[in-house]
This record gives structure tokens, sequence and C-alpha cells, in this order.
């Protein structure tokens, strides 16, 4: 089996492909997973069960730094919102774009 960020070969002897490492690699070490000790495929599936809890907080940073030094706006910050915010910021930020001409809600 091989994906984009894995290898599993025909014994079973799993290992990260370099795209796999450093995109899940942040996600597990936060769960204090070394992403190089996982052997098996089995091994791979326990670990991000392990690591959901860092989910969210791991995706919120990313978020962050990808957008880091871009404009805010009004658009950025409803797609925060609806991954990350609370009900009160989504409505009053569907509000905000209600009164911006350039954005159409439905």
């Amino acid at each position: 089996m091989q994906t984009n960020h894995y290898i599993v070969d025909d014994e079973g002897n799993f290992r990260f492909t370099s795209v796999g490492l450093e995109e899940e690699g942040p996600l597990l070490a936060r769960a204090g997973i070394d992403p190089t000790s996982i052997k098996t495929y089995e091994a791979y599936i326990q670990a991000r069960k392990t690591a959901g809890p860092y989910f969210m907080d791991y995706l919120r940073e990313e978020t962050d730094r990808m957008l880091e030094g871009k404009p805010d706006t009004v658009e950025w910050q409803a797609i925060r919102s609806i991954a990350f915010g609370s009900d009160e910021e989504q409505k009053a930020l569907i509000e905000k774009m209600k009164r911006k001409r350039s954005f159409k809600t439905v």
C-alpha cells in the first residue's frame, strides 16, 4: 500500500514519505510521538487516534502560519470563525459580511 504520506511494503513495514513526515510529523510530535518510531500500519492508526485531541490546535497554528503576512480579510476571518470560533463570533461576522456589498451570503 502506498499513499503520498506513507508506504507499507509487502512484509507490512510502515514508513513515512518525506511529504508524510513534513505534513504529519508536527501533529504527531504534539502528542509526544516520534513519527520515525511507527513501524506498522496498525501503529500508525493508533498514533493518529492518540494525536486526535491535538488536531484543532495544530490546525489553528498551521492556518495562522499560512496566513501570516497576508491581508486579514473578512472572508478569512469568516473561515477561521467557522473552524475555530464561537457562535457569537460567527453571527457577528455574518452580519459584517452582509453589510459588505462585494460578498454575497446565501
